[in-house]
């Protein structure tokens, strides 16, 4: 556990310019410590996987300019509005993005995890996902079912480093996040995967939490990272802070204003975090 337990600096050095960079979380239990410092060392060129229905985690990156590619199925703020530095870096050409729906996003993962190519996937097939996606392809199907004489086939996600927010870390190296996050998935589909955690705890205390348990082999740091996901929520700790959200929202209504913001909030501010 030594070796895993690093400072968030010495995680993000684990990131390199033009990395596939997978992240999880939403408005609730987004890597946002971890996610701020990547912008303060202002990583480039990212090829961004969204895990589910991203927000301010992905917004913020793509605000920052870290980002060249987004591959996603969501990116909103949910009831606070539309991700506004997403939608305008769409509209300018300044990022490329390609659309999953949820289902082909989780099983490109999957696939990455088990280590094979490509996945079939039901309920593509007539949908524009086949013309937006060249890469999804239609497959005859060897194995039919009444008419089901074809089949597509999304390719394989492996990300070279995920990043993550969980509950907590036992001292082995171990992390419980979120039950309804694909966290164990996505760090089994990585080459490298680094969790920021509220806690740092034996093993006997961990083994009585409840959610999604992670083992260490699967991951390659760890960060204490206390209030780590704030400004969103940490179900169960504390809540979406709405006052910094509505900040982070007035500010990203025009670039001059998030520049501005990115100066006070990211780069002047620090992260409490420790070893």
């Amino acid at each position: 556990m030594s070796s895993k337990l690093v400072t968030l600096r010495e995680a993000i050095s684990l990131i390199p310019d033009g990395a596939k960079l997978a992240i999880s979380g939403n408005m609730d239990m987004s890597p946002m410590a971890l996610i701020r410092e990547i912008v303060r060392a202002q990583k480039r060129q990212l090829y961004l996987v969204c895990v589910g229905a991203a927000a301010v985690n992905a917004d913020l990156l793509i605000g920052a300019g870290a980002v060249s590619t987004v591959e996603f199925s969501q990116i909103s703020m949910g009831e606070y509005g539309f991700a506004l530095n997403f939608r305008r870096h769409c509209e300018i050409g300044s990022l490329s993005s390609l659309e999953h729906a949820c289902p082909t996003l989780t099983a490109a993962i999957q696939a990455g995890a088990m280590g094979i190519p490509f996945i079939p996937v039901r309920g593509l097939l007539g949908t524009d996902y086949m013309k937006i996606r060249p890469d999804f392809q239609a497959i005859t199907n060897p194995y039919p079912y009444e008419d089901d004489k074809q089949i597509a086939i999304v390719p394989a996600i492996q990300p070279d480093v995920a990043i993550f927010h969980g509950y907590k870390a036992d001292t082995l190296g171990n992390v419980v996040a979120h039950p309804l996050q694909n966290n164990r998935l996505l760090a089994q589909a990585s080459q490298l995967a680094i969790a920021s955690v509220e806690e740092i705890v034996t093993p006997e205390e961990l083994r009585k939490e409840s959610g999604t348990w992670i083992p260490s082999m699967y991951l390659s740091a760890i960060v204490h990272a206390p209030r780590g996901a704030a400004p969103t929520s940490c179900p169960g700790r504390y809540e979406i802070d709405g006052e910094q959200i509505a900040i982070y929202m007035e500010a990203a209504a025009s670039q001059a204003g998030f520049q501005a913001y990115l100066q006070q909030h990211i780069y002047e501010a620090q992260e409490e975090a420790i070893r």
